[in-house]
């Protein structure tokens, strides 16, 4: 039975995935940015031309929304969204946008396939967007500060999750690990990976969770606590998250502009999975987490990231008291009503009226 187990838990997960993608075909689809800086925020106050076409704001496409004589693009735009800003002469435009493409060169740490894509948009479409926009939105300077012509504004991301348990810190069962990093980090994840790798054959008890599928680092493909799943559709993402959880993840970043200027999203989805989360000593994670208390900030060195999975896999107590700590942050940094604020003074609407 032992032999089995990884393969049952394998199956289940792909189970669960697939009822998710059953769900995720009936709902419009919607990207990790847009919910993230705009639309979970503004639930309630956003229409369709079919659905609820009388709200104040109304979803065009994928990325785009308009809001009377404003409207938003979330990180990029095509023909389509192009078509209607010249179609209708808005006001203001916003472009929010959470990638520091000033900061895209060899060094950066990307997949070299990523980096070109983010470079053939910058160099490409966007300059055919860039004239419509008056307003720039974006968590960091970082990213803001090649947009100088603009009226540059800071926002931080909210939490579109809900607060996962801690029950299962306190259940005797093998550490759960979770990596929740897309392609973007693959670098930062092979960073660790031999010390990754060298714990799970140390720890047979202890199970990998990563979304690299087959990009994930070879040392740990092919290990029997070890599940590379693929990149999952945001509506999916948010069903699995919404059902597992892990004791640990891991977030590690390569000291590079490009990921110095990142969201400290990751801190989020480490609080809905009721993880506590490891993260690279520098910026984004250093200017908000708390050392010991609400995470663990680690030089960028491997021994130290083993060092620190092998005393929360020991003490469960720490990993759960971390844990706690990073919830409690992810609710203070993560307000939805602090997004929604933004954007109805931003877009000069009205508060929703408060359910009775």
């Amino acid at each position: 039975m032992a032999v089995l187990l990884p393969e049952i838990i394998k199956r289940g997960i792909r189970a669960r995935l697939a009822s998710a993608a059953a769900v995720a075909r009936i709902t419009p689809p919607q990207s990790p940015s847009a919910a993230l800086y705009f639309a979970d925020p503004l639930t309630g106050l956003i229409g369709t031309r079919l659905k609820n076409p009388g709200l104040p704001i109304r979803r065009m496409t994928r990325t785009m929304f308009v809001a009377g004589r404003c409207a938003v693009i979330i990180r990029y735009a095509g023909e389509r969204e192009l078509g209607i800003l010249e179609r209708r002469k808005f006001l203001r435009v916003y472009l929010v946008i959470d990638d520091h493409l000033g900061a895209l060169d060899p060094e950066d740490g990307l997949p070299p396939d990523y980096r070109q894509r983010l470079i053939a948009y910058r160099d490409g479409f966007m300059r055919k967007l860039l004239p419509f926009v008056t307003h720039v939105v974006a968590p960091s300077e970082e990213i803001l500060a090649p947009f100088k012509h603009k009226v540059c504004l800071r926002l931080d991301p909210a939490q579109c999750h809900g607060t996962g348990g801690l029950a299962h810190h306190r259940r005797p069962r093998g550490l759960d690990i979770v990596v929740a990093a897309t392609r973007s980090h693959l670098q930062d994840v092979t960073f660790i990976a031999d010390m990754v790798a060298d714990f799970l054959k140390a720890r047979p008890d202890a199970r990998l969770t990563t979304f690299l599928n087959g990009h994930a680092p070879r040392v740990l493909r092919n290990l029997p606590n070890a599940e590379h799943l693929p990149m999952l559709g945001w509506e999916r993402y948010r069903a699995f998250v919404a059902e597992h959880r892990f004791h640990v993840a891991l977030a590690p970043a390569l000291d590079t502009a490009f990921n110095r200027a990142r969201s400290y999203s990751r801190v989020h989805d480490h609080a809905a999975y009721g993880a506590a989360g490891l993260y690279s000593q520098q910026p984004p994670f250093s200017g908000v987490v708390t050392h010991d208390q609400s995470g663990l900030l680690l030089r960028n060195e491997p021994l130290r990231w083993r060092e620190a999975l092998q005393q929360l896999a020991d003490r469960r107590d720490v990993a759960e008291r971390l844990a706690a700590g990073g919830q409690n942050l992810s609710r203070r940094i993560g307000s939805r009503m602090r997004v929604q604020n933004f954007w109805l003074r931003e877009l000069e609407l009205a508060a929703p009226a408060s359910p009775t």
